[in-house]
């Protein structure tokens, strides 16, 4: 199960159509909150002892978003979707890695 932080008031003025959060943040917050949560996967699969290749993967779109921020450049999609693909693959519906890898594409997507 995961585990969601909201930095400021919650109420019925964020949630949108069909029930989902919206929360507006500001583009350096978002690039930082992504690089959180990239890293967050990746320590997420070790934790879960996933396999090689998706630790890779995670370790690879984590370095790729680091890279982006301090050279304050955007990041290489196809790095970052290849990534995705190879970590997701596998991952059961509703799995704390599967929420993190969507909430991370949902981010970039913006």
């Amino acid at each position: 199960m995961g585990t969601f932080n909201f930095n400021g008031n919650v109420n019925a003025g964020i949630i949108g159509d069909n029930g989902t959060v919206n929360v507006n943040v500001g583009q350096q917050d978002t690039a930082a909150e992504t690089l959180r949560l990239a890293a967050e996967l990746a320590r997420w699969l070790r934790d879960q002892g996933a396999a090689p290749e998706r630790i890779e993967a995670a370790d690879t779109l984590h370095g790729e978003l680091d890279r982006a921020a301090q050279q304050r450049r955007a990041v290489e999609p196809g790095v970052v979707r290849r990534a995705l693909e190879t970590i997701t693959l596998g991952l059961g519906v509703g799995s704390g890695g599967l929420a993190l890898a969507q909430e991370i594409g949902r981010l970039l997507a913006n």
